[in-house]
Parts: C-alpha cells; sequence; structure tokens
C-alpha cells in the first residue's frame, strides 16, 4: 500500500456534484470505476493514499441516492432481503469496524474526526445556551448569565426551582459565570469549597490562630508556605479562604 499523505486535500466536490480525482484532476459521478480503469488502483489504495476514511464515499451523491432509490425499489419487490436479513451480516458488520479501526489511525483522518468532534461539542454548548437564554427572558432577565447572577444569592436548588432544572445545572453554570468560590452577596460556596474552609476554620481554632497574618507572624521564615504545610493546604487555598472570611463591605 502506498502511504497516506496526512497533507491531501478533502475530496474537492464541483457545483454539478461530481468527484474530482486526486490523480488526474478529472471530474466524474463515479470515482471507483475511473479507479479501476483509469488509474489502475483500487478504492482502498486511493482512500489510504489520499488520507481519506474507508467508508469516505468515492460516487457523487445524486448517483447514489439513485442507487439506494434503486435498491430500495427492488427489495419492496421481494428481489432483494434487507441487510439485517442476511445471515452473515454480523461478519460483515466485524469487517467494517476492522477498515475504521485501520483508517482512524490515519494523521488526515484522525484530524478529520477531531475537528467533527470539537464542532459537534461546541455546536452543542451553543444550543444549550441558547435555550437557557430563552429560558432566562421568560423569567425577566435578559439573558442566563443575568439570570445566574440575580439568583447567586439563593441556593443552587432555590435557583433550580426558580428555573425549573437540576440544581447541578445552576451549579455548572455558576462555576462558569461567577467562579470557583460562587462568591455570592449571600456568602454562598460550592459545597466542596465550603468543606474545605470549614476544614480550616477548625485548623486555625485549634491551633489559636485569629487570622492568616497570625499564622504567618508565628510560622516565622516559613511563612505562608509553612502554614499551608502545617495545615495541609495550599498558599492558594489559604488566601481564598482569608478573602472569603473577611465581611462584605472590606
Amino acid at each position: 500500500m502506498v502511504a497516506a499523505d496526512p497533507n491531501a486535500p478533502l475530496q474537492p466536490v464541483d457545483a454539478a456534484g461530481r468527484l474530482q480525482c486526486l490523480e488526474c484532476e478529472g471530474w466524474y459521478r463515479s470515482l471507483a470505476s475511473h479507479l479501476r480503469a483509469g488509474e489502475g488502483m483500487s478504492a482502498d489504495e486511493y482512500r489510504e493514499r489520499h488520507g481519506l476514511a474507508a467508508r469516505h464515499p468515492l460516487v457523487s451523491r445524486e448517483l447514489s441516492d439513485l442507487w439506494r432509490e434503486q435498491t430500495r425499489a427492488r427489495h419492496e419487490r421481494g428481489e432483494i432481503p434487507l441487510i439485517t436479513e442476511i445471515a452473515d451480516s454480523r461478519a460483515a458488520g466485524r469487517m467494517g469496524n476492522a477498515r475504521r479501526s485501520e483508517t482512524a489511525s490515519r494523521p488526515g483522518v484522525r484530524a478529520s474526526h477531531r475537528a467533527a468532534v470539537a464542532k459537534g461539542r461546541s455546536q452543542a454548548h451553543a444550543n444549550a445556551r441558547a435555550a437557557l437564554d430563552t429560558l432566562a427572558r421568560g423569567l425577566g432577565h435578559s439573558d442566563w448569565e443575568a439570570f445566574v447572577r440575580a439568583t447567586a444569592a439563593l441556593s443552587v436548588n432555590e435557583a433550580g426551582r426558580t428555573a425549573g432544572r437540576d440544581p447541578k445545572t445552576i451549579a455548572y453554570w455558576r462555576r462558569r459565570i461567577l467562579g470557583a468560590d460562587w462568591a455570592t452577596a449571600g456568602r454562598r460556596l460550592q459545597p466542596g469549597r465550603a468543606a474545605v474552609y470549614a476544614r480550616l476554620d477548625a485548623e486555625f481554632a485549634t491551633r489559636g490562630w485569629t487570622d492568616l497574618n497570625a499564622a504567618c507572624v508565628e510560622a516565622g521564615r516559613r511563612g505562608l508556605r509553612g502554614v499551608a504545610a502545617d495545615v495541609g493546604s495550599t498558599p492558594a487555598t489559604l488566601k481564598r479562604w482569608e478573602e472569603h472570611r473577611r465581611p462584605c463591605g472590606d
């Protein structure tokens, strides 16, 4: 087999739906027929040479639709069975899976698959956000972000009941919009963060430290890192904990 070219272009299609042969640059309704007769290579060799997936179509959409309609008509006349009625259809499926596994590792195919997955996820996220924006407008807010900020003082359960959404959805969007600490007027915290801060409160109370500054003074040259090591935390977490403990007006 000829090695796949990772920089090969995708299969061009013209306005009439014909496919361009990447070997001779001619335009054809059926590349498979042309490859056998004019290029002396199989469809699989062509796909591999140009970095195309094993199931990449090599016929025009018009011709593919025509063949599909002809097959459907023959089945309705009882001339051919459905693929699900063929005894070795499972074996055929395994062969197809093997071919997909083989071509999926090729650079061009892998990049194409990653791009398709990324595009699908981005579109799904955009659709979800659009639906939430519509919901927020129905509740009297300009968009979903405005709703999240306006209900920041509520618990996730209360906000979820207001919006008719799962509390986990509220928590997800608070993390994205308000940040990991969910700093709100009510001084609420994400449950995991609240548990960490409660443990730090207990650690400082046990040691008699009134605040982070007092702890650093006692730690001396070890400073903030030393305090973090003593209480089993990190300097960044201690700073956020200290900021959260300050009165809202500070």
